[in-house]
């Protein structure tokens, strides 16, 4: 890789032409004015990739600063508004999430090999103004009547987005998943919310490979389980797990086999230390390749997720903000997202080309040092000052975000799940 790769890679999408068209092409644009399309995005990202960004001011004014200009508030309230802004930034997304993304991690040999990816699900909610319940209601209606879920999948390779959806905090988690056709080949890794006994079924008819966490198994036939020192819980007709479950031990992972939709399947009782009670994973990869221990540790990796949602949110301004517009709302969630999966293209570009080893959370706190001289260059369509702060950026990044201790993630980290920084000569 070439350092040359990531300015054009950015003009993919942040570009004056491009940009300026769609939005016309969407609607959201009739004709050129003091607000562009490609300033007011450009802008949107900058603002929402820092992590005080608190007010719609605060995008005001990062626009004003990156465009010489002194629009006021009013008006710029009234571009920011235009539902058809909502739709742009959609489209907008789908298309960084295909283009800024390098894969970040390997899989090494015979572990994860026989997947083409591993993609994990999951789902995380925010409350927004209480007069948005009617476009989007929240579960917790005392607490807050009015609250967004944000659906994504990412892919473990790329620790970036694969897709993402925006809907009320109180629909089903499970229409948001990945098809199964979409998974066939691919690991896919879910908390029990995504469960359900017909998808399963239906994932490993379509040859794709699950670990999930599995919940309302309790009239479910145990047809054998073993703990983990040998020894056979099951001897004669097959008991419901709920008369099972008061013999299951918590020293040891038991082994099972049950019933689900007339299939055979494999599940795991762990004991949970937090909860207080039996965990249940349900998989179909086989237990002569994969250990207990390993199906815990695969579902563990569920985690970098929940890194990736804690990142929008403490990094990339992904919060409610204080608007009764839902498209408002809507558009500056796709800003964050977008915003974050710079980040993180950057990171993979730096650890591409220099060899380091990086931390994606210190790359996305420090844009006080390096974020805005990119966007600016950027929108004022400065060629060679790009260049200059994409260069003087991994420079500072390369040297003040490496991983603190590389060593100790491979002991502890993602790294002891068989996975290595991508740039690793022999990795796929």
């Amino acid at each position: 890789m070439n350092i040359s790769i990531i300015p054009k890679k950015l003009k993919l999408i942040l570009s004056k032409n491009k940009l300026n068209k769609l939005g016309k092409d969407i609607g959201f644009t009739k004709r050129e004015r003091n607000i562009t399309t490609f300033q007011l995005v450009t802008a949107m990202i900058c603002a929402l990739g820092e992590k005080n960004t608190i007010y719609l001011s605060d995008i005001l004014r990062s626009f004003n600063q990156l465009t010489d200009q002194n629009v006021r508030y009013k008006p710029f309230h009234n571009q920011l508004s235009k539902p058809a802004l909502a739709e742009l930034m959609k489209v907008l997304a789908d298309k960084v999430f295909t283009y800024w993304i390098n894969n970040a991690l390997g899989y090494k040999k015979g572990h994860f090999s026989k997947f083409k990816n591993v993609y994990i699900q999951d789902g995380s909610s925010f409350a927004v103004k209480d007069e948005l319940s009617h476009v989007w209601p929240g579960r917790f209606t005392k607490i807050s009547p009015a609250a967004v879920e944000l659906h994504a999948t990412i892919n473990l390779k790329s620790g970036s987005f694969e897709q993402a959806t925006i809907t009320p905090d109180t629909f089903s988690e499970r229409a948001e998943m990945p098809t199964v056709e979409e998974l066939k080949g691919n690991l896919f890794l879910a908390d029990r919310g995504y469960y359900s006994g017909d998808f399963i079924i239906q994932l490993d008819k379509a040859g794709g490979y699950y670990v999930l966490r599995a919940r309302g198994l309790k009239r479910v036939l145990i047809l054998s389980a073993v703990r983990a020192d040998g020894k056979q819980l099951v001897k004669k007709k097959a008991p419901e797990l709920s008369t099972l479950q008061k013999r299951l031990p918590k020293r040891q992972a038991v082994d099972m086999d049950v019933e689900i939709e007339g299939e055979t399947v494999r599940l795991i009782a762990l004991w949970s230390l937090k909860e207080k009670r039996h965990t249940y994973l349900i998989t179909n990869l086989k237990r002569d390749e994969y250990s207990i221990l390993e199906i815990s540790n695969i579902y563990r990796m569920r985690w970098q997720v929940e890194l990736l949602f804690k990142e929008c949110k403490s990094y990339n301004s992904l919060h409610g903000f204080n608007t009764q517009k839902a498209s408002l709302q809507e558009s500056l969630i796709w800003a964050s997202l977008i915003s974050m999966t710079l980040k993180r293209f950057i990171t993979g570009c730096i650890e591409q080309l220099f060899k380091v080893e990086m931390s994606t959370m210190i790359v996305s706190k420090t844009t006080v040092s390096w974020w805005y001289g990119i966007l600016e260059a950027i929108v004022q369509q400065r060629r060679k000052a790009l260049v200059n702060r994409i260069n003087e950026a991994c420079d500072f990044l390369k040297e003040n975000a490496k991983r603190a201790h590389p060593e100790r993630d491979r002991r502890s980290g993602i790294l002891q799940y068989a996975l290595e920084p991508a740039f690793y000569a022999g990795t796929r």
